[in-house]
């Protein structure tokens, strides 16, 4: 999915220009024509926008086969939000700003007969229902911003985004003039706010990926340096999962719902159980040690996402070569490859470049794995030696290999632009978008 944003805002405004714009064009009514033609357009494509980051919320799986895994998903998500917030914003300002001014004499008002208000009921419900949901709208975008918020708070301002496109929706489409249900651009505006209606009523029920939960048990738990702690996880029915995918766990804390963790450990079908590695880098995930115990129920869901190491070259040839680089905890997805990889028995042409804190201890079996694998090992603890520098990773680049990076964004970002600059593709230079807020 090439340019998604750009796409969505074009179509709704070429459509706008091809049956609305001509009429204006010849209408030359002046700035409040103008002025009503751009409420209405803001508030037809912040109907688009609000609609798509409702159906890029569903979690389907034919969504994360065209956008590249969940996880940029969601950050195509979050960008519509904040898009869609900007257009509401926009939306009320050509409403409200010419108006004030006119009534305080700064501008010349619109020039309409004078007459009594027809009241109509729907009409005016329609209006109030939009304003307060505006206001609601970029009081939620602002918060979910604000990382300072626990996210269990952020979960449950979230999940009031369903019920606020709901009250957009009703108040864009019956707001919608009767000349613009004479061409596509209503009806398409009709089918595209459709598409959004049964996201967010699944999202008001809480079933959005229910079809992917599966109830598991917790078989074990290992604390272990730095702040991390491993657990085991037995599901009951599991689908299998390629390694670097991550899932949502439920500990069954009230309020908090699932979080997500990429998972740490190949599938075996015959071993049937599966680990995650998390680090305490909130308040929550700090508390896990205590509130957990062996043999206490859990709920997963997914398993998702496309950070997968898929080779570029066909099944029947040398796979390319490829360059890992993880940081701290970002090391999980690159262990279950290398479980991967060793009970299969294959060996891989890769170099691991992995930075991390503390003395170095964890994970106990990386050095173990790469050598059954064939991996070349470049290990840093960056306390005491300092991080890698983004030349000496470049440096392993040769023809046709593929990065893949899991670690904090801002050196992922630095070290695409490095390669970038040595020739590599971008569609090769493959990023976690592990940020789900």
């Amino acid at each position: 999915m090439k340019h998604p944003r750009l796409l969505l805002g074009l179509l709704p405004l070429g459509l706008w220009a091809a049956f609305a714009l001509p009429e204006l064009l010849a209408a030359d009514g002046g700035p409040w024509s103008w002025r009503r033609h751009l409420i209405l357009l803001s508030g037809i494509v912040a109907l688009w926008w609000m609609s798509a980051g409702m159906l890029l919320a569903t979690r389907a799986p034919w969504l994360e086969n065209i956008g590249g895994g969940l996880d940029r998903l969601y950050r195509l998500h979050k960008q519509v939000g904040i898009g869609a917030g900007l257009l509401v914003l926009l939306h009320w300002q050509l409403e409200w700003l010419p108006k004030t001014l006119a009534k305080a004499g700064l501008i010349a008002g619109p020039n309409r007969p004078r007459g009594a208000h027809q009241p109509d009921f729907w009409i005016d419900l329609a209006k109030d229902v939009g304003e307060w949901a505006g206001y609601l709208l970029m009081a939620l975008v602002v918060v979910a911003l604000l990382r300072r918020i626990p996210y269990r708070a952020f979960r449950l301002v979230h999940k009031a985004f369903g019920a606020i496109f709901l009250a957009g929706a009703f108040h864009g489409l019956l707001l919608m003039p009767a000349e613009f249900w004479q061409t596509p651009l209503a009806w398409t505006t009709l089918a595209v706010a459709a598409l959004g209606v049964v996201p967010a009523l699944l999202s008001l029920s809480g079933r959005i990926g229910r079809r992917r939960q599966h109830a598991a048990s917790l078989t074990g738990l290992r604390a272990q340096p730095g702040g991390i702690l491993e657990l085991d996880c037995r599901p009951a029915s599991w689908p299998g999962h390629r390694a670097g995918q991550f899932l949502f766990v439920d500990f069954g804390v009230a309020g908090e719902g699932a979080h997500p963790f990429t998972i740490a450990s190949d599938w075996q079908a015959g071993d049937g159980t599966l680990t995650l590695a998390i680090k305490a880098l909130g308040k929550f995930t700090a508390s896990l040690p205590e509130r957990l115990q062996v043999g206490q129920a859990l709920r997963l869901e997914g398993p998702y996402g496309h950070f997968d190491f898929s080779p570029k070259t066909p099944v029947d040839r040398a796979p390319a070569p490829q360059i890992w680089v993880a940081g701290g905890i970002g090391i999980t997805p690159f262990l279950a490859r290398l479980q991967a990889l060793a009970g299969r028995g294959e060996r891989a042409d890769v170099d691991l470049f992995y930075s991390s804190t503390g003395d170095g201890s964890f994970p106990e079996t990386l050095a173990a794995l790469c050598a059954r694998t064939g991996v070349r090992l470049h290990r840093r603890l960056s306390e005491r030696d300092g991080p890698f520098a983004d030349d000496e990773i470049a440096a392993r680049q040769r023809p046709g290999c593929s990065v893949w990076f899991c670690g904090p964004r801002g050196w992922g970002e630095a070290l695409a632009r490095r390669f970038r600059r040595a020739g590599l593709a971008a569609a090769d230079f493959h990023q976690e978008a592990f940020e789900f807020r």
